[in-house]
């Protein structure tokens, strides 16, 4: 596990406007003679106040993880919904980039710090894919600690060749987005398609496949996860407000939630009657205890 930390060092500095620190030598990474010599419970103390309970967003270019550490407030103000702070940047949210190289001291400090490591923060993607490829350089050990994540559902991502009246639904209240906003008329349809690229089946095979990968780690890694929110910038009327819709199939897999929300960034899809009956529906899902027979990795 030490190792694994190792390897993947520039994941955890790599973060801007800060210098990287020197990798420490082989000596110093086997032997930590000071935090040792604490009591247990002191040294669990110092583990608390070191990793903060923050935002860590992730971001990936290729293959490379890179983060930003957001200082998280207490909670709301009376005029904010619950959400809200979640999403707060400062300007000092980049002062504390090294502190996973505590994890690095000596195999004892990772072992007992890096439960608390992936289990205090909130972590937050900007895509599917990022916590993917995050998932896998980190492994199940360390995953099943995270306790908090914030992610997007692309509904085009769930969208394959097999379910047409979700793709409709998504086009007609795009353009009806567009309309409003430019106050133009909207081009028929031929006209408007021979403008677009013609996407492939393998590009949408590709997409789908992220899409069920990342709720199959939700669904059989993440044993500690309790609280998730996902963010959907519109949700159509029609099909795609349906209890057996298909783009949230993979995510009824999912139990043992303490907390779910979905975030609908279109005010008139989030107050619809549908949305909230689908909303409450899904939160009653994967709000379930989990079954005891399923096997911990």
């Amino acid at each position: 596990m030490l190792k694994l930390n190792f390897r993947f060092r520039n994941f955890w500095s790599k973060t801007p406007g800060r210098t990287p620190t020197a990798t420490p030598s082989p000596q110093a990474k086997q032997e930590s003679p000071f935090l040792t010599r604490l009591p247990p419970e002191i040294r669990v103390l110092i583990y608390k106040l070191v990793f903060a309970h923050d935002t860590i967003h992730l971001l990936h270019n290729k293959g490379r993880i890179s983060h930003l550490r957001i200082p998280l407030r207490s909670g709301p103000a009376p005029h904010e919904r619950e959400s809200d702070y979640y999403y707060i940047y400062a300007p000092f949210s980049v002062e504390r980039p090294h502190i996973s190289s505590l994890l690095l001291t000596c195999r004892q400090i990772h072992k007992e710090a890096a439960p608390l490591f992936y289990s205090a923060p909130v972590f937050r993607v900007s895509l599917q894919e990022t916590w993917n490829v995050f998932a896998k350089l980190i492994g199940p050990e360390n995953l099943a600690h995270v306790r908090s994540l914030r992610a997007p559902v692309h509904l085009q991502q769930a969208q394959n060749s097999s379910s047409p009246a979700l793709a409709s639904g998504i086009n007609s209240s795009s353009s009806r987005g567009r309309g409003r906003r430019r106050g133009v008329a909207q081009p028929n349809a031929p006209a408007a398609s021979m403008l677009r690229p013609p996407t492939g089946s393998s590009c949408r095979d590709e997409e789908r496949k992220v899409y069920d990968e990342f709720y199959d780690i939700l669904a059989t890694q993440m044993h500690g996860l309790r609280d998730l929110m996902l963010v959907l910038v519109s949700l159509p009327q029609g099909q795609v407000r349906s209890l057996q819709a298909e783009w949230h199939g993979p995510l009824r897999r999912l139990r043992g939630l303490s907390k779910f929300s979905l975030e609908i960034r279109n005010d008139a899809d989030a107050e619809a009657e549908d949305t909230a009956a689908l909303v409450m529906f899904l939160r009653e899902t994967v709000c379930t205890r989990r079954d005891e027979d399923v096997v911990r990795f």
